[in-house]
């Protein structure tokens, strides 16, 4: 049989990668005849050893050291492990990763945003910029691509590793992990605060999204099956994400799981569990589940296929467990302090771990797993050409290199069973072959199967053999082909239909459709292009805001050896628009194409001028002065565009109203709203008055959800913003409603209102589940944000309750209150003063006296406070209810089998559960009654933290977040993360420095003391 196709030979050079790396075909474990025994040794490195990567072909390892900003090089040969160099990098280099075909060193540097490059043969470095805190690092040896994580950008630079050319790919939100599966060139990107995982397809560029569990922050391929296995840190599980088709499955795992690792001769699945201390063991093929304890803090894994051991770093503990993948029998070996990374290597049967915080490498070398195995190669030969390394059956990769003049080769190979049978590309040979290669110019990748007799158990050997060019033996051929393979846009379909010899095309779309993403792909993976005018890589989506008539898209395309070239064209022609509903105008459609004048870019986004609007005047039902304005379709559709590619912070469109009506009503065309929540989904649409403003998101869940149910009625929908001052006879009753609680109104009242109005149906949206939603009002004096606040009127009762809110004084004696809320309703600003008498010289006495003058905190009785009282789980519950600006909800509080719709708190409760801040015990009830204790408060609070949108990312940080307190092990598993995250955001400290005493019950001033902290650290107060 002849191996001729290059495409074939690439495919299978995942192998390079996974046999060198991993070891990962099996053997039988009847032919290992002694249980291994362990001889350890140390070696020094730079300061923070993070990370590590190995290359099997030269038995070298790479150690970056986060705190000495360089990267240790050391070689395993006959006098040991020894240190070759050490490098200079960038800015704490936290992931390295090799690939071994080049060998070429990839270093992520988080804090200078680049990518050191190291040539593993002279130690050279080059430079690459990546995206903001690059974080994670993967190779694809066959394509020679590198992807890294950017975890402060939200995407992923690709470095060719040919030129060191880069593209960027956008991620989810904070992207923490990447895995590679050479096989089917697919690359899988665990997005931490999206909780999903981000597929791009490593030719086209094509990106899908698969949703992941909370947390999702490592992940691991089985590349035989093709699945892939996430593990959700938040979530305490792992998703099996099917590489074909997608479809997900949720496998239960210990709590906080953060490393994840497959045997692909077992098909077992293997989790460290961080908080738990233990391994959760899971059967690919039936997803079942076991868990084997570990040693404290379990963080990194690796496999020993061919022996089925698994070795496991335990960071608190200072060792690593060995786990029997048999009979989940377990040893321990002691190592440096806080073991944070390992790796082994299968040809020097060595276990390399690095310690953190002592600076140095254990060398771990396994006794008594030398034997050969059933599925190993006896001999392997070639007729031209020399192996690299020398052939041994535990050596797994290897590469040849060859003049031009040889076209073809003879590989001979035989087993060392003579049961065993040998296999290439799926043909079968018996124990023995003789097998004639033709060579293509460049690398050509043989990989040969050993199939121990009557079982499963396999080892793929891979040979990489380069064959020179006659005319530039040190360059590879240049391709000529500039030609496109594929041309897709993410709406409508063009004409004629896409051929790589077409250069243009042409394609209508509807009003609707606002802007369009074409992706374009180019034959030859080397080929340049840009769209107009813009560098751009292959098979990425680039997004093109359509104007009302015909938009060009023109494409030009660069093949890699610069001369050829060729350029395509796709012409988009957009419908017009007619009016959208509007009750208070005639039904004569307004057909309007804004001026250059009435959008207007900005430093925080666009504005919107006063002829981007038709305004009309008159009265209310109930009689009061009343400006209606519409927003044109065109104009905001123009703005939009604007938007794309901006930052976030200039995401904004910003529209004025005029005069001094008490009611402002302002419409928004539906069917653009809804067409830019898909295109500029991080849009806000900042509508002012004289003196209140409201900040619509354009991707509103609640809204958006609404708008699609409209089907046909998108059309002639429109959504509207109604700003009314409160004035008459009902603002006289808050005026004495206010008096009765004991504060003073400021300013104007303001009830805010977002409706859907359409021919068939009308719907006001008052509640906007999660999402804070923030408005302002203008008050025309200065005001002390330390005794006022602004809150929420009802209706009805005429109660006042707090809700989030900031103050801004301007130079000229003008206060702006920010309110934040999940919803809408009447508002209203208020001061007040409050203080206890047994608080006067409490440590506590300002943070207790801020949040009763806001309304927050009361007091046992009207003088006293009781600082050091202890608290109640549904005191506590209720407190936070409180802070957050949230309605109370009796119903929701009946899962829980304590809690009676009659009890004072039953509402808050509710709340809690609506929200995911409780989920009450095993058994069922909440225990109202019960004191709260400091690890439940953190529990609650990190909760609370999270569902205010503030950061609680502690993915890799929560053992050094709690290191300090010398009892951090008394806090229960499930409350370790809560305490790191509150930790880390400055709400909750220790006791005393060094300890943090989780189970002591928490009294009424630090749970005031707290929530003061929380509502500071969300920006819901100053």
């Amino acid at each position: 049989m002849k191996v001729q196709t290059t495409l074939f030979l690439k495919v299978f050079v995942i192998i390079v990668c996974v046999s060198a790396f991993f070891s990962f075909g099996t053997s039988n474990s009847s032919r290992i005849e002694a249980a291994p025994s362990f001889i350890s040794k140390t070696a020094s490195v730079g300061k923070g050893p993070h990370s590590m990567a190995l290359n099997p072909l030269t038995d070298r390892y790479y150690v970056a050291n986060v705190d000495s900003d360089n990267v240790t090089f050391m070689e395993d040969n006959e006098n040991g492990v020894v240190t070759l160099a050490t490098v200079a990098v960038g800015s704490t280099p936290y992931a390295v990763a090799v690939n071994p075909l080049t060998n070429k060193i990839y270093v992520a540097n988080v804090d200078s945003d680049n990518v050191t490059i190291i040539d593993g043969a002279t130690n050279s470095t080059a430079t690459v910029p990546a995206g903001t805190k690059p974080f994670a690092i993967a190779v694809n040896p066959v394509t020679n691509k590198i992807y890294i994580a950017n975890i402060g950008s939200n995407n992923v630079t690709v470095i060719d590793g040919d030129t060191n050319e880069t593209i960027t790919i956008a991620a989810g939100e904070s992207p923490f992990a990447v895995a590679v599966n050479s096989l089917t060139n697919k690359i899988y990107i665990a997005n931490v605060d999206s909780d999903n995982v981000t597929v791009i397809d490593g030719a086209s560029h094509m990106t899908v999204t698969v949703p992941a569990g909370a947390g999702p922050n490592a992940l691991a391929v089985n590349p035989l099956t093709g699945t892939i296995y996430v593990a959700n840190f938040y979530g305490n599980n792992v998703t099996a994400i099917d590489g074909t088709t997608g479809d997900t499955s949720t496998i239960p795992t210990g709590i906080t799981p953060n490393a994840v690792a497959v045997n692909e001769a077992t098909g077992k699945i293997y989790v460290a569990n961080d908080s738990s201390n233990n391994v959760t063991v899971i059967d690919g093929l039936n997803l079942s589940t076991s868990t084997v304890s570990t040693g404290m803090a379990p963080n990194a894994l690796a496999v020993h296929s061919a022996a089925n051991k698994i070795y496991v770093a335990n960071y608190d503990s200072h060792d690593v467990t060995v786990i029997d993948g048999v009979d989940h029998m377990t040893s321990t070996i002691a190592v440096g302090t806080n073991p944070i990374a390992l790796a082994f290597n299968s040809g020097t049967n060595k276990i390399y771990v690095a310690n953190f915080n002592s600076d140095d490498m254990t060398i771990i070398e396994v006794e008594g797993e030398h034997q050969a195995t059933n599925a190993d190669l006896g001999t392997l030969a070639l007729s031209a050409g020399s192996l690299s390394p020398a052939f041994a059956p535990n050596m797994t990769s290897y590469t040849v290199h060859v003049e031009h003049a040889i076209s073809q080769m003879t590989v001979t190979a035989s087993t060392y069973d003579p049961a065993a049978s040998l296999s290439v590309t799926g043909q079968v040979y018996g124990s023995s072959m003789s097998l004639p290669v033709d060579l293509q110019i460049g690398a050509n990748v043989l990989p040969i199967v050993v199939q121990e007799a009557g079982g499963t158990a396999s080892k793929t050997y891979t040979i990489t053999i380069y064959r020179a060019d006659a005319d530039n033996p040190e360059q590879p051929v240049r391709s000529s082909n500039a030609e496109l393979s594929q041309l897709m846009v993410s709406t409508g379909t063009f004409q004629p239909a896409f051929a790589p010899g077409t250069s243009a095309y042409t394609m209508d779309v509807g009003n609707a459709v606002s802007s369009v993403s074409v992706t374009a792909v180019t034959y030859d993976t080397a080929a340049t292009m840009r769209i107009n005018g813009q560098q751009h890589g292959s098979g990425i989506p680039f997004l093109i805001s359509l104007q009302t008539g015909s938009s060009l898209v023109s494409i030009a395309t660069t093949a890699e050896d610069g001369v050829s070239k060729r350029t395509y064209t796709l012409t988009v022609n957009r419908e017009g628009i007619g009016s959208p509903y509007n009750p208070d105008a005639s039904s004569t459609p307004i057909v309007s194409k804004p001026d250059s004048d009435d959008v207007a870019e900005g430093s925080n986004g666009v504005t919107l001028g006063s002829g981007a609007a038709t305004v009309t005047t008159g009265k209310s039902e109930t009689g009061k002065p009343m400006v209606t304005v519409m927003l044109h379709a065109d104009a905001l559709t123009k703005a939009f565009g604007k938007l794309a590619g901006k930052a976030t912070s200039a995401q904004t469109i910003s529209f004025a109203v005029t005069g001094t009506d008490a009611i402002r009503r302002v419409g928004i065309p539906a069917q653009a709203l809804k067409a830019a929540a898909g295109t500029t989904p991080n849009a806000v649409l900042s509508i002012k008055t004289g003196n209140a403003s409201y900040n619509l998101p354009i991707n509103l869940p609640t809204l958006t959800a609404i708008l699609e149910q409209l089907g046909d009625e998108l059309e002639h929908a429109a959504v509207y913003v109604t700003m009314e001052t409160v004035t008459g006879d009902t603002a006289g009753q808050i005026t004495e409603q206010a008096k009765k609680a004991g504060v003073r109104l400021i300013g104007d009242r303001i009830d805010f209102t977002l409706t859907v109005e359409a021919k068939e149906r009308n719907q006001t949206i008052s509640g906007f589940g999660h999402t804070y939603v923030t408005r302002s009002i203008r008050i025309a004096e200065t005001i002390d944000p330390a005794q006022a606040t602004a809150v929420m009127v009802d209706y009805h009762s005429g109660s006042m309750a707090f809700v989030p809110s900031f103050f801004i004084t301007t130079a000229g004696g003008e206060t702006f209150v920010t309110i934040l809320h999940p919803g809408n309703g009447l508002y209203a600003v208020v001061q007040s003063r409050k203080s206890f008498a047994d608080v006067h010289e409490h440590w506590a006495k300002s943070d207790v006296e801020l949040l009763a003058s806001k309304l927050i905190v009361n007091g046992k009785t009207e003088t006293s406070f009781a600082p050091e009282h202890d608290v109640t789980r549904a005191e506590f519950v209720s407190l936070i209810i409180r802070a957050l600006g949230l309605k109370e909800n009796k119903a929701d509080s009946k899962p829980l089998n304590d809690i009676a719709p009659s009890d004072w708190f039953a509402g808050a409760v509710g709340a809690a559960l609506q929200a995911q801040l409780i989920s009450g015990f095993d058994d069922g009830s909440f225990r109202p009654n019960e004191k709260i204790t400091r690890e439940q408060m953190a529990v609650i609070v990190a909760g609370a933290l999270s569902f205010a949108g503030g950061s609680a990312d502690v993915v890799g940080k929560q053992h050094s977040l709690l290191a300090a307190f010398e009892d951090k092990a008394e806090i229960n598993a499930w409350a370790k993360v809560p305490a790191a995250q509150v930790v880390q955001a400055g709400i909750m400290t220790g006791v005393t420095d060094n300890h943090f005493v989780p189970g002591q019950a928490a009294t009424r001033a630090e749970a005031a003391v707290v929530v003061k902290r929380l509502l500071q650290a969300v920006e819901f107060i100053n």
